[in-house]
């Protein structure tokens, strides 16, 4: 008889293994050790996950694939081009700067679960349209072309999570908000735009 399903759960079980990759690293939990922190049967784990592997896949696509769904519906919205750049900086990134856990999932050494290649490709889509439709309106002094765009993104998206990530764990004295008034700076900078 299959066991019934429990959503609490199974958020536990995920809330609590994304905890322990972020902090031990994923190749150094063990299930073992969500099966203490839970403190839920091994057996209750892998009825809701196949594997570890399995866990990290459905921690990492399913805050994606939220974030990113909500993320889309801001950027595709009828609001103008520069609102919804406002938008982006005051909201989306402020709120994936608070999940440290993710972040150290995001660039851990189990990088290939998170793929994040894929992530950057389709907020590469998302702001190259929303640019070009704010060039469109000529308010940008720049041509970005989408190559420039994604490694653009790349760096700052990676370096954003990285020094928020090393600010939060070491005496440095970069916050969060230092990062987002940089992000908004250079931004106006690059698009020649006010915020």
């Amino acid at each position: 008889m299959a066991r019934k399903r429990d959503e609490g759960k199974r958020l536990a079980i995920m809330e609590t293994a994304k905890m322990l990759f972020s902090h031990q690293g994923f190749y150094n939990t063990p299930i073992a050790d969500i099966v203490r922190d839970t403190g839920l049967p091994v057996g209750t784990i892998y009825t809701y996950f196949k594997s570890k592997d399995d866990i990290i896949r459905v921690i990492v696509q399913e805050g994606w694939e939220d974030f990113y769904a909500r993320l889309e519906e801001a950027m595709t919205s009828p609001s103008p081009g520069q609102e919804k750049l406002k938008i982006l900086i005051e909201m989306f990134i402020p709120e994936l700067l608070e999940d440290l856990d993710f972040i150290n999932i995001l660039l851990s050494e189990a990088i290939v679960y998170t793929r994040i290649e894929e992530k950057i490709e389709k907020i590469t889509e998302l702001l190259f349209s929303l640019i070009k439709s704010i060039s469109v309106s000529g308010k940008s002094p720049i041509d970005l072309s989408r190559k420039n765009l994604q490694t653009a993104l790349a760096v700052y998206f990676l370096g954003i999570l990285n020094t928020v990530k090393i600010a939060k764990s070491t005496s440095i004295t970069i916050k969060t908000a230092d990062v987002l008034n940089f992000i908004k700076q250079t931004t106006e900078y690059s698009l020649g735009i006010k915020l």
